[in-house]
């Protein structure tokens, strides 16, 4: 008898043990303690009022209160909203009614997506009430420089007073999950060329890409990814409409206008940090539509460039650089994404401050100069 009980309270012990042991679940922790909506959250968080602004002018707040309801919902914060010339709530009055609600939209999903739920790959496509698909990128690469990403944006990490260095994402509310992101997520409902041909600055590169026979191209399925630098970029580089229009296309190689795409490609610049590097390689190539070029991202979180070389070669110890910055040290070769420095072309620094946009059947980033010197790629 009594060592039944004896028995019986040891097994209690290491039950209780065993408990104490486990793994907390932080999602469930989350979802239990919420006690607000979506709508309360981003009503009572000032570092989301903006967004929260745009959301109540779109006429969804209500739809965010609703307890029962279920949405993920990707929150551009203040400073996010800042860098698209939004600084008082008063600027949304100026975006028409139709395009303030894509907007709001495009940054919600109909159901509720834990971090934990996300699949570690690239690309993980889940569709925003628009009906477009986004993609959502997580991995527990060891450099640990862009964990989560959506659309090429980083999440923002939940702040924690644990002394844990496992990372946590999103405030889980009743009905759903908010993800602060520190920059808009930026997608167009057209082809990337409808997109090129929507903004009258990239007058010079839609003018090479015909020029050299790719345009038409640019409206059919891909998906391609194109770097895409201002007509200011060519200017300052000497070439102008018109004499891009006079190019002999015998003289140059066609990478000098199709290294500025690449196809059947889709890549987002922190895909370069979430993919598990091959031993001994700092750089992915990408054959560009000339077969003697490769069109190189650097996939290395130190030293390296996330610019854009394109070179005659895909060993990294033989490349014959010919972007702008030819002559510059090692890891400063590339052409700089709009907004980053080229000094310090490195992942450990590109925060989010380069801009690209989805299309519907690409990505566009936006870049601060021209990817291919024309001298360098002449016949």
């Amino acid at each position: 008898m009594t060592k039944r009980i004896y028995t019986g309270c040891f097994i209690a012990l290491l039950l209780l043990v065993a408990a104490s042991c486990k793994k907390p679940d932080f999602e469930a922790e989350q979802q239990a303690q919420a006690t607000g909506t979506i709508s309360d959250y981003l009503n009572n968080n000032f570092d989301l009022s903006l967004f929260a602004a745009a959301v109540r002018k779109a006429g969804l707040m209500d739809s965010l209160d609703q307890a029962a309801a279920t949405f993920t919902v990707m929150a551009p914060t203040n400073s996010a909203l800042n860098k698209d010339s939004v600084f008082n709530p008063s600027d949304f009055d100026h975006w028409p009614e139709d395009s303030l609600r894509y907007f709001v939209r495009t940054h919600i999903l109909s159901s509720k997506l834990f971090y934990s739920d996300v699949p570690l790959s690239s690309d993980n496509r889940y569709s925003n009430l628009n009906g477009v698909q986004l993609y959502l990128s997580r991995s527990n690469a060891a450099n640990g420089t862009v964990p989560f990403t959506v659309n090429g944006v980083n999440v923002i990490k939940e702040s924690s007073l644990s002394t844990t260095t496992t990372a946590r994402f999103g405030a889980t509310q009743l009905n759903g999950v908010v993800y602060p992101l520190p920059n808009t997520i930026k997608v167009y409902p057209g082809t990337v060329q409808a997109f090129l041909q929507s903004r009258p600055y990239f007058s010079h590169l839609i003018t090479g890409l015909k020029k050299f026979g790719y345009w038409e191209q640019m409206g059919s399925d891909g998906p391609f990814t194109v770097f895409a630098p201002s007509d200011s970029s060519f200017e300052r580089r000497g070439m102008t409409l018109d004499s891009i229009g006079r190019m002999d296309i015998n003289h140059y190689d066609p990478v000098v206008f199709g290294g500025y795409f690449l196809k059947p490609n889709h890549v987002f610049v922190t895909d370069m940090a979430q993919l598990p590097p091959v031993s001994g390689v700092l750089s992915l190539p990408f054959q560009t539509p000339s077969a003697n070029y490769k069109l190189i991202m650097c996939q290395s979180a130190m030293g390296s460039g996330v610019g854009i070389v394109t070179a005659a070669s895909a060993s990294t110890s033989s490349l014959v650089i010919v972007s702008p910055y030819f002559s510059n040290p090692y890891g400063t070769q590339g052409t700089p994404f709009l907004g980053e420095p080229y000094w310090v072309l490195s992942l450990t620094t590109l925060n989010g401050a380069y801009i690209n946009y989805t299309c519907s059947n690409g990505i566009v980033h936006l870049m601060a100069d021209i990817v291919v010197m024309p001298e360098k790629v002449t016949k």
